[in-house]
C-alpha cells in the first residue's frame, strides 16, 4: 500500500507530541491553537492512511463506509487548512474584527465539508495508483486552497503586527502545501498532501513551539521571552492576573564573592520554587518574576518571600560572614490598571529601574495612582520633545537688582514651554522629567543658545545689564562636551563670554566632580563665570564655597525667608554673607517679596537682589520694558 509517506509524517508528529508533553508549558493561547492544530493533522494523517487501507481492501467492506470515510478524509484536509489559518490570527485573536473573521471563515469551512459530503466521489486502485476524483475532490481542492490563499493574504495584511517568526513559519507551511498538492495532482503515487501538513507542525515547533525555548537552563523556570507572551496572553484573553518582580540587582554586600552570590541565587531559586499557585519566570540574571491568578495568591507570596530575605544568607559557608540581603520588590496587584499589555511591561521596565535608581525605595506597587503618574509623565515628555521640535521652548527673564548701583545689572534666564494653546506649563512639571530622561542637556542647549541669540539681537547691555545667568542642571554637568558646546555657541553668536554667568548646584559639585571641574575651568579660561545657586538648600557644605571656582554665591529663597523669621537664621546668614564677601566673592539673595526685606538686606550688605518684590521671570519683551522704566 502506498502508505509510506503518510506513515513517516504520522511518526514526526507522534515524536513532537512526545517531546512537547514532557515539557510544562506557559499555558498560552497559541500554544492550545498549536495543539489543536497538531491533533487535527494527526486525525488528517490517520483518515488519509484508513482511505489507502479502505480502498485497497474495498471488497471487504461496504462501499458506502469506504466513501463516507474518504469523504471524512478530505473534511479534515479542508479542517486543517481552517486550523492553520486560525492559528496564523493568534497575536491579535482578541480583537472583535479578528473574532467576527475567524468565525465566518469557520462557518464558510464547515459549509464546504457539508458540501463535500453532498457531492459524489470515485475511487481509483491499480498497483500502486490509488487515489478519489470527482465534485467532492474538486470542493476539497477549491475549499483547501481559498484557506490557504486567505491565510497568506491575512499573513500579508497583518504583517506589522503579527510575530515575525510565526509569519514566516505560516508562509512556509502554506507554501509546501501548495507545491505537495500540486505535486499530488500531477502524478497521484505520490500522496504528500498529508506528509505536508506534517511538515508544517514540525515549523511550527521547532520555529516557535518549542517548550525548551520558554525554559531558563539554570533554573527550570520559564525565561525572559516566555514571560512577555504570558504577559499578553492574559490581556488578550481578558483573564485576571497579578505579578510579583523580585530583584536581587545592587542587593549583595561588597564582601561577598562572586561564587557565594552564585550559592546565594541558588538558593533564592530554591525558594522561588516552593512558592505555591505561581508561574514562575526567570526575567534577569538576578530576577524573578512570579505571576498569579489573584492578589491574594500574591500577597502570601511576598509575605513568603520577604520573611525569609529578613534573615541571614551564607550561614551554612565557611569562612563567610552571613550577611542580610534586601532585594527590590515590583508588586502588579491587578494588571487590569494598564489598557494592554505591552504598556504593563513598559509600567515593570520603568517602575524596576525606578526601584534601582533609587536605593531608599525597595517597595514599588503598580496601582491605579503609580500608573496615574506614569501617564502623566510620559504625555509630559512627549509635549516636551513636540514643544522641542516645534520651537515652543522660550526663555523668560528675572531682573536681578544690584544694592550698590541701585540698578538692574543682571537677570537670571529661566526655561519655559508655551502649549498650543499660547498658556505656559510651570517648570516644576517639566523640568523633572527632562532631568530624568536626559532631555535637560537638549533643553539646556536651546536655553543657552537663545539666551546669547537675545543678547546679539537686543544688546542689553545698552540698558546696563552687565550679565545673564543661566542655570545648568547636574545632568548637564556631568557631560564632558558642555564646555566645548557651550563655546562653540558663543563663537557662533560672537558673544563676549564676560557677559555669561553659569549656575550651578552643590548637588551638581558632588556627582561627576572632576568633569564638572573640568567643564568650569575650561569655560572660566574662555571666559565664563560661575554662580553657586540654591545655597542654603539642602546640605549646605561651605567647602563648596572655598572648593568651587565661583564668583557669586546666591542664597536660596527658603534661607532668606528665614533669616525674616528666626533669630539663628539671622546670625547664620550674616555670618555667612561675612564669610563669602571676605573671600572676594559676590552674594545674591533670592526670593525676595517685601521692601521691607529688600531695605534689611541692603543694610546687611548683600551684593544683588533677585525676588517677585521686582518681578516675577517675563517674556523677552517685557524684561526689555522692565529696563527702559527701571534703569532710565
Amino acid at each position: 500500500m502506498n502508505i509510506q509517506m503518510q506513515v513517516c509524517g504520522l511518526i514526526i508528529l507522534l515524536l513532537i507530541l512526545f517531546f512537547y508533553k514532557r515539557q510544562e508549558t506557559v499555558g498560552l493561547y497559541t500554544e492550545a491553537l498549536f495543539q489543536r492544530a497538531l491533533y487535527t493533522c494527526m486525525g488528517c494523517l490517520v483518515l488519509d492512511i484508513l482511505s489507502v487501507v479502505l480502498i485497497v481492501n474495498q471488497e471487504r467492506f461496504p462501499g458506502l463506509l469506504v466513501r463516507a470515510e474518504c469523504k471524512m478524509y478530505l473534511v479534515s484536509l479542508v479542517g486543517t487548512g481552517y486550523v492553520a489559518l486560525v492559528y496564523a490570527c493568534a497575536d491579535v485573536y482578541n480583537l472583535v474584527k479578528v473574532n467576527r473573521f475567524i468565525k465566518i471563515m469557520g462557518i464558510a469551512a464547515a459549509a464546504v465539508g457539508v458540501v463535500i459530503f453532498l457531492l459524489p466521489i470515485s475511487i481509483f486502485c491499480e498497483g500502486r495508483d490509488v487515489y478519489t476524483y470527482g465534485p467532492a475532490c474538486i470542493a476539497t481542492y477549491i475549499g483547501a486552497v481559498v484557506l490557504i490563499l486567505v491565510t497568506l493574504f491575512y499573513t500579508a495584511k497583518r504583517e506589522s503586527g503579527m510575530n515575525p517568526r510565526r509569519r514566516r513559519a505560516i508562509r512556509t507551511w502554506m507554501a509546501i502545501w501548495l507545491i505537495s498538492a500540486l505535486i499530488q495532482l500531477l502524478n497521484s503515487q505520490i500522496l504528500l498532501v498529508g506528509f505536508a501538513g506534517a511538515l508544517g507542525i514540525f515549523i511550527l515547533f521547532f520555529e516557535l513551539e518549542n517548550p525548551e525555548a520558554n525554559i531558563d537552563r539554570k533554573t527550570g523556570f520559564f525565561n525572559a521571552r516566555a514571560f512577555a507572551d504570558y504577559v499578553k496572553h492574559k490581556y488578550n484573553s481578558d483573564e485576571e492576573a497579578a505579578g510579583m518582580l523580585v530583584s536581587l540587582d545592587n542587593a549583595h554586600s561588597n564582601d561577598i564573592r562572586i561564587e557565594h552570590m552564585a550559592d546565594i541565587m541558588a538558593e533564592v531559586t530554591d525558594l522561588i520554587r516552593r512558592i505555591p499557585e505561581t508561574k514562575r519566570f526567570k526575567t534577569d540574571d538576578r530576577e524573578f518574576t512570579l505571576m498569579f491568578d489573584n492578589s491574594e495568591q500574591m500577597e502570601r507570596a511576598y509575605n513568603m518571600i520577604n520573611s525569609r530575605f529578613q534573615k541571614e544568607w551564607l550561614e551554612n559557608v565557611a569562612n563567610v560572614t552571613p550577611v542580610i540581603l534586601q532585594p527590590y520588590y515590583v508588586l502588579v496587584p491587578t494588571a487590569k490598571v494598564a489598557d494592554s499589555a505591552d504598556e504593563m511591561l513598559g509600567f515593570v521596565r520603568y517602575f524596576r529601574a525606578h526601584c534601582m535608581d533609587n536605593p531608599e525605595i525597595h517597595i514599588h506597587v503598580i496601582d491605579e495612582k503609580s500608573v496615574a503618574q506614569k501617564r502623566e509623565r510620559d504625555a509630559m515628555l512627549a509635549t516636551i520633545i513636540q514643544a522641542m521640535e516645534e520651537d515652543r521652548v522660550e526663555v523668560f527673564f528675572q531682573p536681578i537688582y544690584s544694592t550698590h548701583t541701585k540698578k538692574f545689572v543682571s537677570a537670571e534666564a529661566l526655561v519655559r514651554i508655551r502649549r498650543e494653546d499660547g498658556s505656559i506649563i510651570p517648570p516644576g512639571l517639566f523640568i523633572p522629567i527632562a532631568e530624568e530622561t536626559g532631555l535637560i542637556v537638549r533643553l539646556g542647549e536651546r536655553v543657552f543658545e537663545k539666551v546669547c541669540r537675545f543678547i546679539t539681537e537686543y544688546t542689553p547691555e545698552q540698558y546696563g545689564v552687565e550679565y545673564i545667568e543661566i542655570n545648568l542642571s547636574v545632568v548637564q554637568c556631568e557631560a564632558k562636551s558642555l564646555a566645548k558646546c557651550y563655546s562653540d555657541i558663543m563663537d557662533k553668536y560672537k558673544i563676549n563670554p564676560a557677559f555669561i554667568n553659569l549656575e550651578i548646584t552643590e548637588s551638581a559639585s558632588i556627582v561627576m566632580r572632576k568633569t564638572l571641574l573640568d567643564n568650569m575651568r575650561a569655560l572660566i579660561n574662555y571666559g565664563v563665570s560661575f554662580s553657586l545657586d540654591d545655597f542654603g538648600n539642602g546640605q549646605s557644605n561651605l567647602n563648596y564655597i572655598v572648593d568651587m571656582p565661583v564668583h557669586i554665591v546666591k542664597f536660596d529663597r527658603d534661607m532668606t525667608q528665614a533669616y525674616f523669621e528666626s533669630e539663628k537664621a539671622r546670625y547664620v546668614l550674616q555670618a555667612a554673607t561675612d564669610m563669602i564677601q571676605g573671600l572676594g566673592l559676590k552674594v545674591v539673595a533670592e526670593g525676595v517679596e517685601t521692601a521691607e526685606q529688600l531695605r534689611e538686606l541692603e543694610r546687611l550688605g548683600i551684593d544683588y537682589i533677585q525676588g517677585y518684590y521686582f518681578s516675577k521671570p517675563i517674556e523677552v519683551e517685557r524684561y526689555l520694558e522692565f529696563l527702559k522704566v527701571k534703569n532710565s
